[in-house]
């Protein structure tokens, strides 16, 4: 999902789906490969008892490899994997007919009554203009979603491709994000035999077809139960089946206020716009008051946010009674809810993530603003309860169902998508672009509308004289301009809800309102991003994901089941699919890493280990032989096998269930954490909901200097795992600070045993137990240490900064280096004395900025070397230029300034002086 694994073609004279023929296949991947890397993925969450360095449960791991192993011994595994054989030879896609991207992915299952819609969402930036009123963001916004729209619709949308390899990616996914809804599935004439009079009852739920009236007995009520298990059996979509209603040929939007409902044509008959942003201001002013002014409402849209029992028999009643009005929902190619809340600002230092002083310094002003009481009133809106005990809440205007574009009073934009029909990374691309065309429209008024100056330049309003005989009205004169009346381009829905229904949105508001009291959402920065990834020679995505794996097991002490979604749109029909996060190797490193057992060095070899394992896993996953949506489709099969004509023996079934309903497998369908990368610099914000009652969901977007993360959890400490992210983060930093300082650095760069010596003694001489280390040999004290430690100063010894200074200065010869000692060297002969050296102040070190004190030569050294003199050695020249005698210390006419040896003051922290080394010959 990340935008990094995507660009746009540069050719906009390519048509949309020009490459999609051209595209391969999706692979199908081995059985035995898929089942050996299922084992791995579990194996880690199986281990004994224990905070660090346990064994794995010998006991789970063999019951699970013996199912397994059972599994794929058994004829039932060829049956299954030669009925999606045939579909790959028969098929672009062998998943076509499995409907897994709705039906079956790891996180579609039922949703229980307390867990959130599996609705993600990206927060847009600011408006380029900082006092756009919501009236005229909402018209901006829908204006270029209108636009990109008609680029799509007429094959001027400039396909994607694969920034890495420059092959075109699918765009058939496209497909799905206008005027597409997710849609219970019912059975033939269970809608037409619908009685809206029947008051509801449980049974509604569980068997749509059961009336009461077929008789109260048990032996009736068993045998009905025994028929309508077998029809589930039989019927792929009977029972809670979803799918996906698509309407192509929509021109019109859906706009939600105040919980009231508009419709708005937007496009022509030829696909071209309808109204300026101008024009679309107007219209939005009029809804905004109107749905203001009256005070009637319904919380209809929160059935949509309700199980999926409860949403199909509330859809069902609504498409008896109302099937005009939810198809003009459904077809709608997108909703645009107008919401009415403000900013909340009282609040926003409590509910931000409170990490450190310097985790909370790297907060932009942005970032602080955007807590979390504000991140859900953009997704999910607030709850507010008036006198009387009604919802007035801006939670009620929203559609969980379908695409949604929410711009709220201080015109704070956010699109918020369904999962099951919209893949994130054509999310990210709409997005992107609409919030970059509405910055564009700057330039263009600039420009007197010179439509080069946009993404779509080819993409046309509708001719003036057609639209002023379908919308315009004109002046009672008869001779005035043309203008829009909102009233006769809008059409209002009205509700008028039985008392059964109102009961039944009534029980859905009440259950939103509870999540949205019961779900917390942490948004937080981390001071490390791109750049630093780029430092550690990682992949970015690689660093986040690795790291908030051991961020987890640090706060819990365990590893659990994760997934990220990885784009596989490089083949036909194809979108995302999912990749699990943990191994055997990530376990190690959680394992180390909070363990003393290895040094700094050792855990940061090990994280960047496993962060290429995980960029492996991801590349494979890109490449199409991923196994998560192939063991989903053998589960699919297998649970529907009549329906596909798979016959199997009890043993087979047998072997079949022992795999796919064992509890060792089913973490794989109840992942506790979906991280997820999907934002660019258009985005400020993303977020996803977990999968589970006790999961996280966790968004995040990488940026070159840091990282913005959105944790949304159920009564989880949010706050604090993300202090444990910073901790992991900050620790990798520091090891890598620490390794830079060996003698042999990470760039590859070696450092010459004599500077070693030239710090050594630097920080020698007033340290006493090194002072008491030193002896005196001949003529010359020396050093019992001939190397210093460079770990201890990696703080000051910063080799990337050092290297970069090189282009202000010429780094010294080891020679010269050598000589220079030779001239610091103290001599029995000539006594120095105190009053020859000069030795700075504390204060005098800070003062000298970001340098080392030179060493300013005055007369020809005992070398016989004169100041100036070249010399070379190892092919590198230098000169004697920064090369002094001891004699020449001690001459009157000499400066006392600038002058280093070795008995100099020097026990300070050096890291408060700078980065820059200074080098002899500057």
């Amino acid at each position: 999902m990340s935008s990094g694994s995507t660009i746009v073609s540069s050719d906009k004279s390519e048509r949309t789906f020009k490459h999609e023929e051209e595209l391969p296949k999706l692979p199908l991947p081995l059985l035995g490969d898929t089942l050996q890397r299922l084992k791995e993925s579990l194996e880690p969450l199986y281990y004994a008892d224990g905070y660090y360095q346990h064994p794995l449960d010998p006991e789970q791991i063999e019951k699970l490899s013996s199912i397994i192993k059972n599994f794929k011994e058994n004829p039932v595994s060829k049956k299954l994997q030669s009925k999606l054989q045939n579909y790959h030879d028969s098929r672009d896609c062998y998943l076509d007919e499995l409907h897994l991207d709705i039906n079956n992915q790891t996180s579609a299952r039922e949703i229980q009554d307390d867990v959130l819609p599996r609705n993600p969402f990206l927060v847009l930036a600011d408006d380029a203009l900082p006092s756009v009123t919501q009236a005229d963001r909402s018209a901006v916004l829908v204006h270029s979603a209108a636009r990109f729209i008609s680029a799509l619709k007429q094959g001027l949308l400039p396909p994607d491709i694969n920034a890495t390899n420059g092959k075109p990616l699918s765009m058939a996914p496209f497909l799905n994000l206008f005027g597409t809804t997710r849609s219970p599935v019912f059975q033939h004439g269970e809608i037409e035999n619908f009685d809206l009079s029947k008051p509801y009852t449980a049974s509604d739920l569980e068997d749509p077809g059961y009336s009461s009236e077929e008789g109260n007995d048990d032996e009736t009520t068993e045998k009905h139960l025994a028929e309508s298990k077998r029809k589930r059996e039989d019927d792929i979509f009977t029972g809670n089946g979803i799918t996906i209603k698509r309407h192509p040929d929509s021109k019109h939007i859906m706009i939600i206020s105040r919980g009231q409902y508009y419709t708005l044509e937007v496009l022509d008959s030829m696909n071209k716009i309808i109204y300026t942003a101008a024009e679309l201001t107007t219209i939005f002013d009029h809804i905004i008051k109107d749905s203001g002014s009256t005070g009637k409402s319904t919380a209809l849209g929160s059935l949509t946010s309700h199980s999926f029992r409860n949403w199909k028999y509330a859809r069902k009643r609504l498409q008896k009674r109302y099937p005009n009005e939810l198809h003009q929902i459904d077809s709608a190619l997108f909703v645009l809810v107008l919401d009415e809340s403000l900013e909340e600002t009282a609040n926003d230092d409590v509910n931000t993530a409170d990490i450190s002083q310097e985790f909370m310094r790297t907060i932009t002003e942005r970032d602080k603003k955007c807590t979390s009481a504000n991140c859900k009133r953009v997704f999910y809106g607030t709850s507010i309860i008036n006198s009387k005990g009604h919802q007035v809440g801006s939670c009620v205007s929203r559609w969980y169902d379908k695409l949604q574009l929410v711009v709220t009073a201080d015109a704070k934009a956010t699109v918020i998508w369904d999962s099951f029909t919209c893949d994130g990374s054509v999310v990210l691309r709409f997005t992107s672009e609409i919030y970059t065309e509405s910055v564009l429209r700057l330039a263009r008024d600039v420009n007197a509308g010179d439509p080069q100056f946009s993404l779509w330049p080819n993409v046309t309003q509708i001719d003036p004289e057609t639209k002023k005989l379908m919308t315009a009205t004109v002046n009672s004169n008869g001779k005035g301009l043309s203008e829009i009346d909102p009233k006769s381009v809008v059409e209002k829905i009205d509700w008028s809800f039985s008392n059964i229904l109102n009961t039944h949105v009534h029980l859905s508001e009440t259950k939103l309102a509870d999540l949205i009291s019961k779900y917390d959402i942490v948004r937080a920065s981390i001071p490390l991003g791109r750049r630093s990834a780029q430092r550690l020679g990682i992949r970015p995505d690689s660093m986040v994901q690795v790291a908030l794996q051991v961020a987890h097991y640090a706060l819990y002490g365990r590893m659990v089941f994760g997934l990220e979604p990885v784009s596989t749109r490089g083949f036909r029909n194809s979108r995302s699919s999912f990749i699990n996060i943990q191994n055997q190797e990530l376990l190690e490193l959680c394992q180390l890493f909070i363990s003393s057992s290895i040094d700094g060095t050792g855990k940061l070899d090990k994280f960047i280990q496993t962060c290429e394992t995980h960029h492996e896993m991801v590349k494979c996953a890109k490449s199409g032989v991923g196994y998560e949506k192939h063991f989903n489709a053998l589960k699919y099969l297998f649970k529907f096998h009549n329906h596909f004509g798979i016959s199997l023996s009890d043993d087979e079934s047998s072997a079949a269930k022992d795999l796919f309903e064992s509890t060792l497998i089913l973490p794989f369908s109840q992942p506790e954490l979906i991280v997820a990368n999907c934002g660019n610099a258009a985005t400020t914000t993303f977020g996803i909901t977990p999968a589970v009652p006790q999961g996280f969901g966790i968004g995040y977007i990488i940026k070159d200097d840091q990282v913005d993360l959105t944790v949304t959890s159920q009564f989880r400490q949010g706050d604090r795992l993300m202090f444990m992210l910073n901790w992991v983060l900050s620790e990798i930093r520091s090891y890598w600070r620490m390794s830079r300082g060996t003698s042999h650095n990470k760039t590859g760069v070696k450092i010459s045993p004599v500077v070693d010596k030239l710090y050594e003694m630097d920080n020698a001489v007033n340290n006493p137990s090194r002072r008491n280390g030193h002896t005196v040999s001949g003529n010359r004290q020396t050093s019992s240490s001939s190397q210093v430690n460079l770990n201890r100063y990696g703080g000051f010894f910063d080799l990337e900064s050092h290297i970069d200074s090189r282009n202000i200065s010429k780094s010294p010869s080891a020679k010269n280096l050598q000589k220079t000692f030779n001239g610091l060297t103290m001599n029995a002969d000539n006594d120095h004395s105190s009053s020859a050296v000069s030795v700075p102040t504390e204060k005098e070190k800070l003062n000298t900025g970001h340098e080392i004190l030179q060493i300013q030569p005055r007369e020809v050294a005992s070398n016989g070397l004169e100041a100036g003199d070249e010399v070379k050695i190892d092919g590198i020249a230098g000169d004697t230029s920064g090369i002094s005698s001891s004699s020449s210390a001690t001459s009157s006419n000499s400066k006392k300034r600038n002058v280093i040896n070795s008995r100099f003051d020097i026990d300070f922290d050096r890291s408060r002086v700078g980065r820059k080394v200074a080098t002899l010959d500057q």
